[in-house]
C-alpha cells in the first residue's frame, strides 16, 4: 500500500500538507520549519514517509504566532506568551483559536472567523498608505504582515496593495515627499515580493515557463505580483532579468519543456530598444506567449506564427487565467 505524500493528503481528511498551510497563512515553508525545529512553536504530525501534516488547530496557532510577530514580539518570546495566554483564555471562556472580534483599520468592528476578515479595500489601502508616511520599510513590513494575518494574502493583494501603489504614483507627480514615499514603498515591495516568490517557487511542480518583467524600479511591481500570484497557485515560472534572443529562448523552452512564455509589459517602458527586441522575439515561431500588464495591448496585434494571448490587466486575475490555461487546460 502506498504511503501518502504531501500532495495526496486531502483537506477533507482534516490534515493539511505544508503547501496548503503556506498558501492559507502567507508564511514561507523555511520559516515554518524553523519555528518547529529551533523554537518548538508548532508540532505537526508526520506521514510514514516523514511529510508534515497540519490540523486546523495548527493553522489557527500559526496565525496567532504571526499576529504576535506583527506586533513586534520577538520570535524567541512567542512561545512563552502563548503558554501564558492559554490559561487566561480558558478563564475568559474563549478558546484562543475561536473566532475573534478585530478592528479594521478604519476602526469598524468585524467578526473574523478563524482570524481572517472579508476584504475591505479602502481601509486596507489607507493602512498601507499611512505606513508609508513614516518613510520606514520596517513599519511597512509590520503593517503588511498584520493585514495579511487578518485579511488573507488574496484580500490584501486583490486591490489594496495595488491601490496603495497607484495612489503613491499619482501623488508623486506633484509632491516630492510623496515621490520619496513611493521610493520607499517600491524598495520594500520589490524586496518582499522577491522573498515570497523564492519560497513559493519551491512548492511548484512541473516544467517552468520563462517570464520576463519589463521596466525598472517601481514599474516592476505589477510584474512581480503576477509572478508571485502564479507561483502561489502552483504555476512554476522562471523569472528572467532581461529579454533574450529568439534562438536563446527557443533553446531554453525546448530544454525545459516549457509550455509557454510570459511577458509583463507596464504601461510605460523606459527603453524603446527593449520594445523592439521584444517585437523581434515575439514574431519568431515558438511556444505560446502570454502578455500581461497595461502595455500588453500594444503588442497583442503583432502578426506572428506564435500564439499570443493577452491576460487580464489585474495581476491576480492574470495569474488565475494562466493557472487555468497552463495547469487545467481541459477544465471548462
Amino acid at each position: 500500500m502506498l504511503n501518502p505524500t504531501d500532495n495526496e493528503i486531502a483537506p477533507t481528511d482534516g490534515l493539511f500538507p505544508i503547501r496548503h498551510v503556506c498558501a492559507e497563512t502567507g508564511i514561507n515553508p523555511v520559516t515554518l520549519r524553523a519555528w518547529e525545529r529551533r523554537y518548538g512553536l508548532i508540532r505537526p504530525r508526520r506521514t510514514p514517509k516523514g511529510h508534515r501534516l497540519y490540523s486546523s488547530e495548527d493553522i489557527a496557532h500559526i496565525r496567532r504566532i504571526l499576529a504576535l510577530l506583527a506586533e513586534g514580539v520577538a520570535v524567541s518570546q512567542v512561545g512563552r506568551l502563548l503558554q501564558h495566554a492559554a490559561p487566561q483564555a480558558g478563564k475568559n471562556g474563549r478558546d484562543p483559536g475561536s473566532p475573534r472580534e478585530a478592528r479594521t483599520p478604519d476602526d469598524q468592528r468585524t467578526v473574523v472567523p478563524g482570524g481572517l476578515a472579508p476584504h475591505v479595500a479602502d481601509p486596507l489601502s489607507e493602512a498601507l498608505l499611512e505606513a508609508t508616511r513614516a518613510l520606514s520599510t520596517e513599519q511597512l513590513e509590520r503593517t503588511y504582515a498584520r493585514l495579511v494575518v487578518r485579511h488573507g494574502w488574496e484580500g490584501i493583494h486583490e486591490r489594496a496593495f495595488l491601490e496603495t501603489y497607484n495612489a503613491l504614483r499619482e501623488e508623486a507627480r506633484h509632491d516630492p515627499t510623496a515621490e520619496a514615499r513611493l521610493g520607499v514603498f517600491a524598495s520594500w515591495a520589490l524586496a518582499s515580493l522577491t522573498e515570497q516568490l523564492r519560497s513559493a517557487l519551491l512548492l511548484c511542480d512541473g516544467a517552468p515557463s520563462p517570464c520576463v518583467v519589463l521596466g525598472t524600479g517601481h514599474r516592476r511591481i505589477g510584474g512581480m505580483l503576477v509572478l508571485l500570484a502564479s507561483a502561489r497557485r502552483g504555476l512554476r515560472l522562471l523569472p528572467l532579468q532581461d529579454i533574450i534572443s529568439a534562438p536563446a529562448l527557443e533553446a531554453l523552452t525546448g530544454r525545459l519543456g516549457s509550455p509557454a512564455i510570459v511577458i509583463h509589459i507596464p504601461a510605460r517602458v523606459v527603453h524603446d530598444h527593449d520594445v523592439e527586441r521584444l517585437r523581434r522575439l515575439l514574431t519568431e515561431d515558438g511556444v505560446p506567449a502570454y502578455l500581461s500588464g497595461n502595455g500588453a495591448a500594444d503588442l497583442a496585434g503583432l502578426t506572428t506564427p506564435r500564439p499570443l494571448i493577452t491576460l487580464p490587466t489585474r495581476p491576480l486575475e492574470a495569474a488565475e487565467t494562466l493557472r487555468r490555461q497552463l495547469l487545467d487546460p481541459l477544465a471548462p
